[in-house]
């Protein structure tokens, strides 16, 4: 076949975003590449390179990308390049073993940081480069708290320049780009066919963000494209998850680095910011499945550490697929609840420990060394990584239970369900009711119905059936 990055200005602007030097080269031409029939291709143009060298060589890096996504291959270019921009500079911003980074308190009592603030300007500037007046974009954070201190404003600037050198070049296009997540100085014009939707989540689980790395602290960039009320497009950035079979899957608290992990971190003197052994992307298409590709793997692709002029990196793309749940693989008190590290916010009333003891039986919870009591089989990590883990079959339930009269906002959802859709499992409310987006985006809706009082996800089948029943006979009532 041959792929051709056509003269449009959304290419133009994508050239724009990954190296501004050659956005002109887009402008007015058509550029084939030839490749095999058998590979579904994308140009993606190279990332200016780590926080002391910068890109050079050769301008194109095609990489392949899954045949079922062919149909919205731009849409996920896109997806890919914000949160792979989003993963680096917060990776880069992690702290390594305690909250050693500033941070704020919002309404909520939930906490920003400088990590939040900057993935927002990387990934919504990447967007916005391509998809600028026609799109919506929903994000959670915005400018007001930077705009009046300039020493965090510094801070955010100074940590998306060593990452991200090049693409923002001024503190106001910084502000200016978290604000599109807020609708400020956008001149939106929506198509007059579809209504499309960003939803973005900086940093999803800020806690995990500031428990650090090598405690196993997790966090996540979510990102999902939303059309008319569908989610189409979604992708989980999860830089400090470990990769399926690691040493780090095995222990408790999950994903804590290993004594051998940490003086690899420390010896390691390479451009990349992610290792072999951490680091993963979950991309999903509605109706083209989930797929998980290791970050330092897409990194190295990206910024041109391993890939030869003129030829394609044939990405070692994994579909994933939930736990079977038909009994071949576990049996439902087998199965493995994962939760939220913030057992006041997920379950405030200790329910999710009552529907594990409903499911898997008298035994189905201990009491840890702490005097806390918790589910003998259970992974507990912040985020929505978590979805991840379901679709890659390391799990099989997730429960989300906040406190009476909260109602979830859209960033906190969609990406996440369609991962674990695509991947065969299915998320609901708490009443087995699917989930509802269609009302996001109208007069800038960023949250789900009221009537949804929590969030159920599963591998699906009898499984969900299963969990909607143990909520129902714990709760007592219908709700």
């Amino acid at each position: 076949m041959t792929l051709l990055t056509r003269g449009s200005p959304k290419l133009a602007a994508i050239a724009a975003v990954l190296l501004p030097s050659s956005a002109a080269a887009f402008g007015g031409r058509c550029h084939s590449l030839h490749v095999s029939a058998s590979v579904r291709t994308l140009s993606v143009l190279r990332v200016r390179g780590g926080s002391s060298s910068s890109s050079t060589d050769h301008p194109y890096l095609p990489i392949s990308l899954p045949d079922t996504f062919e149909e919205r291959q731009e849409d996920v270019h896109v997806a890919l390049l914000s949160v792979l921009h989003a993963s680096r500079v917060t990776r880069h911003l992690q702290p390594i073993g305690s909250s050693d980074i500033q941070t704020l308190s919002k309404k909520d009592a939930s906490p920003v940081t400088v990590g939040d603030f900057a993935s927002q300007a990387v990934a919504l500037h990447t967007i916005h480069n391509t998809f600028a007046n026609s799109d919506m974009y929903i994000a959670e954070e915005g400018s007001d708290a930077l705009r009046n201190d300039e020493d965090l404003l510094e801070k955010v600037w100074g940590a998306v320049n060593h990452v991200h050198k090049g693409d923002l070049n001024s503190k106001q296009d910084l502000l200016k780009a978290i604000d599109y997540g807020q609708g400020i100085g956008e001149e939106y014009q929506p198509s007059l066919s579809k209504r499309r939707v960003w939803a973005l989540d900086p940093i999803d689980g800020t806690k995990g963000f500031l428990r650090g790395r090598e405690l196993g602290g997790q966090y996540c960039i979510a990102l999902a494209l939303i059309e008319d009320g569908e989610v189409q497009v979604s992708c989980l950035g999860c830089p400090n998850l470990p990769l399926p079979s690691t040493e780090s899957t095995k222990v408790i608290p999950y994903g804590a680095w290993s004594e051998n992990e940490v003086k690899d971190d420390t010896s390691n003197s390479s451009n990349g910011l992610f290792s072999s052994s951490r680091g993963c992307l979950f991309v999903a298409v509605r109706g083209g499945g989930c797929y998980e590709i290791p970050l330092h793997i897409l990194e190295q692709c990206l910024l041109g550490h391993t890939a030869a002029e003129n030829s394609i990196a044939d990405l070692p793309w994994k579909r994933l697929h939930v736990t079977a749940n038909d009994g071949t693989a576990k049996l439902k008190h087998e199965a493995t609840f994962c939760l939220g590290v913030e057992r006041g916010f997920s379950d405030p009333k200790g329910t999710v420990l009552e529907i594990a003891r409903v499911i898997h039986g008298p035994d189905a919870l201990i009491v840890d060394d702490d005097g806390i009591t918790d589910i003998k089989n259970s992974l507990r990590l912040d985020g929505q990584g978590k979805y991840g883990l379901l679709a890659r079959g390391d799990a099989e339930y997730f429960l989300r239970l906040p406190k009476d009269g909260y109602v979830d906002w859209v960033w906190d959802v969609a990406a996440g369900f369609l991962c674990l859709n695509e991947a065969g499992g299915k998320m609901s409310d708490v009443n087995g009711n699917a989930i509802d987006f269609s009302d996001i985006g109208k007069g800038r809706k960023a949250k789900l119905p009221d009537h949804v009082k929590g969030i159920f996800g599963s591998n699906g089948g009898t499984f969900h059936d299963e969990l909607v029943r143990a909520y129902a006979e714990v709760n007592g009532s219908d709700d």
